[in-house]
């Protein structure tokens, strides 16, 4: 959109559009070269009229009677070549565009700031994705075939109309004015109706894409009423404005047809009664005729044509304004160095795009090389929110963040996730086996042996040599077991430092413990920074940082956080209260 709000113009539009068509151009001019030969067939076709009616039933002319059909038959091959190869390549095309534009559209959007995800929804994105370039798809092929091929016809059936009275014909392009009215009021409403249709669209993805992933709790809750009324809301939005645009689809070809028809009565009527001195022999009239019939089709297409046309505007500019945000700026990687992983946070305070209130207010600490500090505190205290300015994901408001003393900023987004291995605080896995989500982006030798991380991390148990198929965002496992997986793949990640997001909520005591182990084993190595709501899991980590209202609290090694007798130890109190209980409420007889 133009900074005043408004969309560009069509034509700029549609010229940016037809510019990814340009690289294919030997297969379009081929197909225009079709739509040519049929356009030409139609009009002689039109043309062949007259000599079959003066000459063959007028005058019985056996040369023509013999002639006529040979050269109708020839008519008729030309324009099933012409027409096979028009409708091919045209869609080979169109499908090409969909493919290079889908293929762009992709790679920007997994390349977009997470800023730009926490303000537009997912389900919107998708839509845009496979919907709308599916009506830029229309306006690319069917509008460019209809307006290419429908105009090469009109203007020849014209011509021959010309040729046969141009006297009826000047009169019959009177219409022209009115027919160029309906058009422009027409486009206008078409363009409306598009982009709300696109609209509507993202909102029932959006909704349908929220029900089936909140599936469980959806029947838990016995929330399908819910659900199909939200969507029923949505579905209705697309219906009434999928209505208003065929209403003016179905008010503006009829009335254009009308405009025509009122023009060909005309004609008839100034033809029979020689009313301007143009008489015409029945073989000219019947051509002529036959002519004007022809020219009914492709008049009614070009009408229509604004209808794909401008739902192909709305859904290219939709398409476009994601294609011009602005990309992550990756920076240039620059060669491999070694990096000692010390992290420092110098004063640091940010707050989210969306937010009203700051996540960190002047965050300090380091983490030296091959060493492990965790934070801890309550939900929304701005502990997660260290892991992301830590992978770049964010950018903080004031302060500074350095690795081995350089600023990160410094350092080329790939460069600098190189070097850092996540495990998310939501585990999300691909669609597809253990093995490859373990393994997931990584490429060259391997330094670390798969079979022995997957025993470490307790994946064998459930793996299956690692080519069990996971499911849909891991959904074929259970909490725990996509936890595993997570910590998997990011130790098996080549990288100095190590980020654990609340990577062990979903397991049980026991199972802690085992990947304390395992990330003894595979991280000692690493700088080590773990984000946990369970202290259990942090009490050998060298130092704790405990966040409260996003400042740090208090800081030290667990033993000195106890005798201290603060924050910390009254989180570490109630969680061993709750673990006391738990443990008796299992050893509890069954009655």
């Amino acid at each position: 959109m133009s900074a005043d709000g408004k969309l560009p113009g069509g034509m700029a539009l549609y010229r940016r559009l037809l510019g990814y068509v340009w690289p294919h151009k030997s297969v379009f001019l081929l197909s225009v070269a079709g739509m040519a030969v049929v356009a030409m067939s139609e009009v002689g076709f039109a043309a062949l009229l007259k000599p079959i009616m003066d000459g063959g039933f007028v005058e019985r002319d056996d040369t023509m009677i013999r002639l006529i059909p040979a050269l109708l038959m020839g008519v008729f091959i030309a324009r099933a070549v012409g027409a096979f190869t028009d409708q091919y390549c045209i869609a080979w095309v169109g499908r090409r565009l969909i493919f290079d534009l889908r293929q762009l559209l992709f790679g920007r959007m997994i390349r977009l700031p997470s800023a730009y995800y926490d303000l537009q929804p997912t389900s919107s994105l998708i839509s845009k994705l496979i919907y709308d370039l599916e009506q830029v798809a229309a306006a690319s092929t069917m509008a460019v075939q209809i307006i290419i091929k429908d105009s090469l016809l009109t203007l020849g059936l014209v011509a021959w109309m010309l040729i046969l009275s141009w006297p009826l014909t000047l009169i019959f392009l009177l219409i022209t004015p009115f027919v160029a009215f309906v058009i422009r009021k027409a486009s206008r409403r078409f363009r409306r109706s598009s982009e709300g249709i696109q609209q509507s669209m993202g909102g029932i993805t959006h909704v349908a894409k929220e029900a089936f992933q909140g599936h469980r709790v959806v029947k838990a809750f016995g929330g399908y009423a819910v659900e199909e009324a939200a969507f029923r809301a949505v579905n209705e939005a697309n219906r009434r404005r999928s209505l208003r645009r065929a209403l003016v689809a179905a008010i503006s070809v009829p009335l254009l047809l009308l405009i025509a028809g009122a023009g060909v009565s005309l004609i008839i009527y100034l033809a029979l009664t020689d009313t301007i001195g143009a008489f015409v022999s029945p073989g000219t009239f019947v051509s002529y005729m036959g002519t004007i019939l022809l020219l009914m089709s492709p008049i009614k297409r070009l009408a229509r044509i604004n209808e794909y046309v401008q739902a192909g505007l709305a859904a290219a500019n939709s398409v476009f304004s994601v294609i011009d945000e602005p990309s992550e700026d990756i920076g240039e990687s620059n060669p491999p160095r070694k990096v000692l992983g010390r992290v420092e946070f110098q004063n640091v305070a940010f707050t989210y795009p969306q937010g009203d209130q700051p996540a960190l207010r002047g965050v300090s600490f380091v983490l030296e090389p091959g060493k492990t500090v965790a934070l801890v505190g309550a939900s929304g205290s701005g502990k997660s929110t260290i892991a992301s300015l830590l992978l770049g994901f964010y950018t903080p408001n004031n302060g500074e963040i350095l690795i081995d003393g350089i600023p990160i900023e410094s350092y080329s987004l790939t460069d600098l996730r190189r070097q850092v291995s996540l495990v998310p605080q939501e585990p999300i896995l691909f669609d597809g086996t253990i093995a490859q989500n373990v393994t997931y982006a990584q490429s060259g030798e391997p330094q670390i042996d798969l079979q022995r991380l997957l025993e470490a991390t307790g994946v064998d148990k459930f793996s299956n040599d690692g080519k069990q198929g996971v499911g849909e965002l891991g959904m074929r496992l259970s909490g725990g077991q996509r936890q595993r997986v997570s910590l998997a793949r990011a130790l098996y990640r080549p990288g100095a430092i190590l980020v654990l997001d609340e990577a062990t909520s979903a397991l049980d005591v026991l199972s802690e413990q085992g990947i304390k182990a395992s990330l003894e084993q595979f991280s000692s190595q690493r700088s080590v920074l773990i984000i946990a709501h369970r202290l259990s899991f942090i009490t050998h980590a060298d130092q704790i940082h405990v966040f409260e209202d996003g400042r740090i609290k208090e800081s030290g090694r667990h033993e000195t956080l106890l005798d201290r007798n603060g924050s910390y130890a009254r989180m570490w109190r109630v969680q061993q209260a709750e673990d006391e209980l738990h443990t008796d409420t299992l050893r509890q007889p069954l009655s």
